[in-house]
């Protein structure tokens, strides 16, 4: 586990205390002293070492940091491989000698700060994706920074709710990179760095998502199985398990890691994997048993049938430092808290595959614009399955291209909607929000900021680059890590290692969806490591499905719960429209999910709310050094 946080008096008092007892939470991520130096404190789990190292008066570093690079940096600055300099030191030295390029010479997982005492200048950085958080604070006076929300709330800093950011919340969308629920606390967006003087605070891209040139087709898969290799192979280690679901991310990451601990000599990969047996739309079971077979595993199960969603509801509220947009987080915290017990620090997490590899649905639109309408109704016929509709229904959309077919059908709505009025009913997004909290916040526009284009001019790349940096991403790496530190766990994301993700960008749309297969290129690359039934599935469970079930043993408590809350709920909620999601949410999620959605996070602001007036637990005290000795 590891964190970082930093403080500097911008009106230059000297930093000899950290306000409040908030960095004192950083000690269960490994955080054990920090180091003052004028009007700085920086603090991180790597800090003793850079002290004792002393490579450079003035210069401190506290950070977050998983490097992939580390023999490229040694070759650049001329170091040997031996001794072995923490990862912190080799930042340090890249920055002596760089600047503020230095963040684009990283390649891997980070976050930190540093402390220039030459220039006075506090400098900060965050990957590339936003796999490790970065929050900050600042005013005139003073600039916080550190790896959670409430390192920060617990440093005196005003913990007064931002109406943006929980306009955001209540729609279900994150609207930006950088807002959240707190007033005086923002983030840091992925691929930027901060620079903090007296009198000075910017912030500044060092590194934008672009596609490199593509591979020839018949190199594809090769090139693909390397990268996806060596991004399993930057993120194991001897103590690292895998999260095991049977799909095709966990799947394809657990059979590498499986493959590279063989070749290796090593002990058999742990795995842990959650169960539904009782579930009967779970069809997982028979894809995790083909990949236990066909590899070498620990395994180990989580039987997770009948869950109850709100029962955890406080404990996640006070890991996540507030309400978030997670809805199944209550089974995935469960994982982490078995892998500790089983002696698992690290875990190597599927998650972020569909977007890194892409479905490639943005073909269909390439296709109609090429006129290959044959090509695109096979492509259909395809994913018809997976989305679950017919062929017609997956195609049709797409020959709107052809005018005469768009006029007609934009004059048939214009007649079914004048005989034919549509009822108007909430969205349970926007309409959940209370309508005065619409009209300061936009948060319709905001939410539609957010919405994937409906264009049938959008290729395939413009997709596939809009999803990659959409807000959501750096949001989703943010609760997880909260959620696995309050376990003792560090996850590991192979599928977002930039040189991997710099490629599946790069290719083109036929190969990543090819004959009704969406994802192709994962598929091609894992032939012969795979099971073919796991390879090559179409299916999904969908995980909600359980949260909806938990949900409805609590219908009747949330309506008297909203009743009795209602003052406290309605500068933000629109009760009757928050009573409606109640009422009506579908426990079989066989219908629209959104107001089960929306029911959830009734429930979840309300008790936020109701907890934000008792007061806060006592802090631990923590020691600081002094940089002079």
């Amino acid at each position: 586990m590891n964190a970082f946080a930093g403080l500097f008096h911008r009106d230059g008092r000297p930093a000899r205390h950290w306000p409040g007892g908030g960095i004192a939470s950083l000690v269960s991520r490994g955080v054990r002293c920090a180091i003052d130096s004028g009007p700085t404190i920086l603090a991180g789990a790597g800090m003793e070492a850079l002290d004792h190292e002393k490579r450079r008066p003035g210069l401190i570093v506290a950070a977050d940091v998983r490097l992939d690079n580390r023999a490229e940096i040694e070759a650049r600055l001329g170091l040997p491989p031996r001794p072995v300099l923490p990862e912190a030191s080799l930042i340090a030295a890249l920055y002596e000698r760089y600047g503020a390029d230095c963040a684009s010479m990283l390649l891997g997982d980070f976050a930190f700060v540093l402390w220039d005492e030459a220039t006075q200048t506090l400098f900060g950085a965050r990957d590339h994706f936003g796999v490790r958080p970065f929050y900050y604070h600042a005013s005139p006076r003073l600039f916080m920074a550190a790896t959670t929300i409430g390192a920060l709330l617990g440093s005196e800093i005003s913990s007064a709710i931002d109406e943006v950011g929980a306009a955001d919340f209540v729609a279900g969308i994150v609207g930006d990179a950088q807002t959240t629920l707190y007033r005086e606390i923002r983030r840091l967006p992925p691929g930027h760095i901060i620079q903090v003087t007296r009198d000075e605070l910017t912030i500044s891209r060092y590194w934008h998502l672009a596609a490199s040139q593509p591979p020839r087709d018949e190199e594809t898969a090769e090139q693909f199985r390397h990268l996806f290799e060596q991004a399993v192979s930057c993120r194991i280690s001897e103590q690292a398990g895998v999260l095991l679901s049977g799909g095709l991310d966990s799947s394809s990451i657990a059979m590498m890691a499986s493959r590279l601990r063989a070749e290796a000599a090593g002990p058999p990969v742990p795995s842990l994997s959650m169960t539904f047996d009782t579930s009967p739309n779970w069809t997982d079971g028979p894809h995790i048993k083909s990949i236990l077979q066909a590899g070498r595993f620990a395994p180990h199960f989580l039987p997770t049938e009948h869950q109850d969603p709100l029962q955890e509801l406080d404990m996640i509220l006070n890991e996540q430092d507030g309400p978030c947009l997670a809805y199944n987080l209550g089974s995935s915290r469960r994982l982490y808290h078995r892998a500790r017990q089983l002696g698992l620090p690290r875990l190597l997490d599927g998650h972020g595959g569909d977007e890194v590899v892409s479905h490639g649905f943005g073909r269909l639109n390439e296709l109609a614009m090429e006129r290959r309408w044959a090509t695109l109704l096979r492509e259909a016929h395809g994913l018809a399955h997976i989305l679950r509709c017919s062929t017609w229904q997956a195609a049709s959309p797409h020959f709107d291209h052809i005018a005469t077919i768009r006029r007609f059908r934009q004059n048939w709505r214009r007649i079914v909607h004048h005989a034919h009025p549509p009822r108007t009913s909430p969205n349970f997004t926007t309409a959940l929000v209370a309508p005065d909290l619409v009209r300061r916040t936009d948060i319709g526009l905001r939410r539609a900021a957010t919405m994937p284009s409906r264009s049938a001019y959008q290729t395939e790349q413009q997709r596939h680059l809009s999803t990659l940096t959409s807000p959501q991403q750096p949001y989703a790496f943010e609760v997880l890590d909260r959620s696995a530190a309050a376990a003792g766990v560090r996850l590991c994301f192979p599928f977002y290692d930039r040189r991997l993700v710099e490629f599946c960008v790069s290719l083109p749309a036929h190969a990543k969806l090819d004959n009704g297969y969406p994802r192709a290129s994962l598929r091609n690359a894992m032939a012969g490591l795979l099971p073919e039934q796991v390879r090559m599935r179409r299916d999904k469970f969908n995980f909600a499905g359980q949260l909806g079930t938990g949900m409805a043993r609590h219908r009747a408590s949330l309506l008297t719960m909203l009743d009795a809350q209602a003052d406290m709920l309605a500068p933000f909620i629109d009760i009757d429209v928050a009573r409606t999601a109640i009422t009506q949410f579908d426990q079989s999620m066989a219908n629209d999910a959104a107001p089960l959605f929306a029911a959830y996070r009734v429930a979840s602001l309300g008790r936020w709310l109701a907890r934000r007036s008792r007061p806060a637990a006592p802090r631990a005290k923590f020691h600081i050094v002094h940089a002079g000795g």
